[in-house]
Formats: C-alpha cells, sequence, structure tokens
C-alpha cells in the first residue's frame, strides 16, 4: 500500500464568510469612514446626531433579526463618524488677519519650497492682554532656517485664513483641519524654545555626519533614517519622483518596517526562554519608537508607530492573530482620535500599502514559501514592494497627476537597498562610534546603489506617464482591487490523501 497527497483548491462562500468574521473592526471601520465623508457634504445639528445614535443601539437592542440589527449597528457608526468630524472641528480662537503675540510649535519636519519652507504648525497660545489657549493647527510658511521640528518660537503675526490660491487645495486644507496660515520670518521672531525631541533628531543628525564621504549619497541616508532631506538636491528629488520612489526618502511606515523586521530577527534568540516572546515584542516596540524620535516623530511617522505597535501587541496577546483586523482597529483608533487623518495624503498611502501587503502579499508568501532563508529573503521583499505598490498607484496618479510606470519594477529592487541603509543606520546611531564605523560605510554604499539604480530608471524614455485618474476611476480600481481580495478569501485549500494498494 502507498500513500500520496496533493492540494486541492475550490471555492467556498462558506470559507469568505468564515474569513470576513475574523474581521469584525472592518465592519466597524467601513461605516465610520463612510460617516466621516458623509460629514464633508452634509450637515446637521450634533444634538440630532446624538439622538440618532441613541435610537439605533435601542434598535440594534431591540432587535431580534440579526440582519435588522447589523443595520441599526451600521448606522450607528455612520452617525459615530458623523460626529467625530463635529467634535474635531474647532473655528479659529485667534482673530484672522489681527498682528498679535503667538506661541507656535513646528510640529512636523520642513519642507523645502522656492525661496521659503513649510511645515505644520500648532498655535498653542496668543497674546490679548492675557495669554489665551488656543491649540490651532496652522500651515507655517517660513522664511528663515533657524527653526527646527520641535520647536517653539515667540512671534508677533497675524492669522491668514486663507491657505492657497487653489480653492481646491485651500478647501481641502480646511478639512483636515488646518484653521489658517501664519508667516515666520526673522523679522518677527521674538524667540525660540528648542525642545527634547528636536535635540535627538540633531543627535542622529550629527553621528551621521560623521561618516560622510559622498554628498548625494549622504543626502539619501540622512534622509532616509534621519528625516532631514535638506541636502537631498532637486536633480535627485526629480529622479525619485519620476521613479514613483519617493517615499524611500520620507521616513515612513516602510523605515519603521524595516527596523521592526531587523530588530525582531535580532531578538529571535529571546523567544527560547520562558516568556522570552513577550520581553522580545516590548523590546522592539520600544526600539520602534526610539527609532520614530531620532527620524522626527513626524505625523506619518507617529502614525506608522502605532500601527506597527498595535500588530506587535497583538502578537504578545495572540500568536494567531489576524493583522487585517488589527489594522482595521488601529485606522479607527486613529480615525477617533483625528478624523481628518483619511485625507491626508500619507496616511492613505500607509494604510493602502499595508493593506496590499497583507491582503495579497502575505497569502503569496504563504503560497511559495521557499525553504532557502536567502531567496525566502528576497521573494518576501520583491512580492512586498510589488504589492505596496500596486495598491497605492490609483491614488498617486489622482493626487499627483502621474504614474511612474516603471515604479512597479524598481520598487522591489530598490527596497533591497533600503532594507541594507535603514538596517546599517540604526547601528550607526545605537552603537558607540568605533564599532559603528563599518556600518556607517555600508549605509553609504547602499545609498549611493540605490541612487545610481533610482537616476538609471528615470533616465528610461517611459519611466513615467502623466495621467490623473479621474475619481469614478478610481473607485472603479479598489472595486476591483476588493473584488480580487474577496475571491482569494473565498479559496479553500485542501490537502487530499490518496491510498493505492499493490496487488501482486
Amino acid at each position: 500500500m502507498s500513500v500520496s497527497d496533493h492540494w486541492h483548491s475550490e471555492l467556498s462562500i462558506d470559507t469568505l464568510r468564515h474569513r470576513l468574521k475574523a474581521v469584525p473592526m472592518l465592519f466597524v471601520l467601513i461605516p465610520f469612514i463612510a460617516g466621516i465623508l458623509f460629514a464633508q457634504s452634509y450637515v446637521m445639528p450634533l444634538w440630532c446626531a446624538i439622538c440618532g445614535v441613541l435610537l439605533a443601539l435601542v434598535g440594534a437592542i431591540l432587535t431580534l433579526p440579526k440582519r435588522v440589527a447589523y443595520g441599526f449597528m451600521t448606522l450607528t457608526m455612520i452617525l459615530l463618524g458623523y460626529m467625530a468630524v463635529e467634535a474635531h472641528h474647532k473655528p479659529s480662537i485667534v482673530l484672522y488677519d489681527k498682528v498679535v503675540e503667538m506661541r507656535v510649535d513646528v510640529v512636523s519636519p520642513i519642507s523645502e519650497r522656492e525661496g521659503y519652507s513649510v511645515a505644520e504648525g500648532r498655535v498653542e497660545a496668543w497674546l490679548d492682554k492675557v495669554w489665551c489657549d488656543a491649540n490651532q493647527r496652522v500651515q507655517l510658511w517660513l522664511r528663515t532656517d533657524t527653526l527646527n521640528y520641535g520647536d517653539r518660537v515667540h512671534i508677533v503675526g497675524s492669522l491668514k485664513q486663507r491657505i492657497s490660491k487653489h480653492e481646491d487645495y485651500n478647501d481641502l486644507m480646511h478639512r483636515r483641519g488646518y484653521v489658517g496660515g501664519v508667516s515666520i520670518s526673522e523679522s518677527n521672531i521674538l524667540g525660540i524654545e528648542r525642545d527634547m525631541v528636536g535635540g535627538v533628531r540633531r543627535y542622529a543628525i550629527e553621528k551621521l555626519d560623521r561618516y560622510a564621504t559622498d554628498t548625494a549619497s549622504h543626502s539619501v541616508v540622512e534622509a532616509m533614517v534621519a528625516g532631514a532631506r535638506h541636502a537631498v538636491t532637486s536633480e535627485l528629488r526629480s529622479a525619485y519622483s519620476r521613479t514613483g520612489l519617493s517615499h524611500l526618502m520620507a521616513v515612513s511606515g516602510l523605515h519603521l518596517g524595516i527596523v521592526l523586521l531587523v530588530i525582531n530577527a535580532l531578538l529571535r534568540p529571546l523567544c527560547l526562554i520562558h516568556r522570552g516572546h513577550i520581553l522580545s515584542n516590548i523590546l522592539a516596540i520600544f526600539v520602534v519608537w526610539l527609532f520614530a524620535v531620532m527620524s522626527g516623530t513626524s505625523p506619518s511617522v507617529v502614525r506608522a508607530a502605532i500601527m506597527l505597535s498595535v500588530l506587535q501587541l497583538s502578537n504578545i496577546f495572540s500568536p494567531h492573530y489576524n493583522s487585517m483586523n488589527s489594522l482595521a482597529f488601529t485606522v479607527f483608533a486613529m480615525l477617533i482620535y483625528r478624523s481628518d487623518y483619511i485625507f491626508d495624503i500619507s496616511f492613505q498611502l500607509s494604510v493602502l500599502a499595508v493593506v496590499g501587503i497583507v491582503a495579497w502579499g502575505v497569502p503569496i508568501i504563504r503560497l511559495i514559501n521557499p525553504r532557502n532563508t536567502l531567496v525566502k529573503s528576497l521573494i518576501t521583499t520583491l512580492i512586498i514592494g510589488v504589492m505596496a505598490t500596486l495598491w497605492t498607484l490609483p491614488v498617486v496618479s489622482h493626487t499627483f497627476g502621474n504614474i511612474p510606470i516603471v515604479g512597479v519594477v524598481a520598487t522591489p529592487i530598490a527596497l533591497v537597498f533600503a532594507y541594507i541603509i535603514v538596517a546599517a543606520g540604526i547601528f550607526v546611531l545605537v552603537l558607540p562610534h568605533p564599532l559603528s564605523v563599518p556600518f556607517g560605510y555600508i549605509a553609504e554604499w547602499a545609498a549611493s546603489c540605490q541612487n545610481s539604480l533610482v537616476e538609471w530608471f528615470a533616465s528610461l524614455p517611459f519611466a513615467s506617464l502623466e495621467h490623473t485618474l479621474s475619481a469614478t476611476t478610481l473607485s472603479i480600481y479598489y472595486a476591483v482591487f476588493i473584488v480580487i481580495t474577496a475571491f482569494v478569501w473565498a479559496i479553500n485549500r485542501k490537502k487530499e490523501l490518496t491510498l493505492s494498494y499493490d496487488i501482486e
């Protein structure tokens, strides 16, 4: 008698239903987002929304049929999404166009523009005979080189209601929670307070500067490890933009994900001791946040750190956690905290990239699953790059009017160098000087290779296509993605055993 086995796949609605039940937060998140979008077009009294929530909850509790109860709960989440927008919408306390003393915090890394710089700011307080608390989100127009991320500046200036000359962009910024813009130059600064986070970041930049050998390579290392993009030339920025790899130079979820992978690999031996996996996960979360602080703790970095921390904590409490459910919970919690995140392009791209990796990338990686560790790492990097690019490409086209055609091919290759740059950069920052020297040179070598790769791809005539996807076309793309995901989740793979008898 001999035994043989093979895998058999079939489509099953029950399999799809079972997998959807494993992500209950998805059914909470979707109507909640619908409520946030509803609030952008329609206005109702807040008391009306509160009454609607109470009535819907009562209906859900008292209703016996499950489908009707689910309908009431969906309505509840829609109204809660609407209420989240109303709760975060604050009219400006600072009077527009009135020259006053203000204390303003620089709460994001500074980006260069032609002739000036911009950053997100927050008017902490303003003087009207006495100091009045404001806590207002503003756009900062900077015509000075003395400010850094994390600084608090005391100025004499005015708040402008109009942020941009383009009406659509102006409305978008106000929907995101900005109340206006403030101009800061050397002439209206009264004083500057430096903060501890800014000091940690300056330490990171100064330590990386010790190993500078090539200007272009070092500028990329600083951008990817410390979030400092001031030294990147316009030509290099253009090459990265043309190939769809600009996200590599802005510290984001990708970079923190690399940090998490590296530290988890280094801490893996701890899992061999009793309760070692708990210590390993806690240390990994600590290192992720340390890297976030050293790289500037921009809003996108903080969001990514929160998201990765939740996923890592899920691994502590259950070895069989559902990544998609954890991601949905994280997004839901962040939107409760700040509903205007939904309009932030970096937030959109971060979430879509993770969704693509979890929904498509992970199943493909599990299906291939090569035995060789090096081959598995390379294939995993390739698949992660392709899936993240595919899921973010429509939004990039819709927002920036550019489709980086070579991005699908260039991203996985560039990710190999990105892993080396960020991993080596971590060791440069945490190790003492003699031990960190080789890692500094490794980071710059990898950055040089990455720059050469990007510049070659950018030189191709078909590198990118200028095209803006309409909102309708964008919706169709993601509808197709969702249908494909549902199809994949409906596949039920079974192992079949075949017994054969040899008759002599």
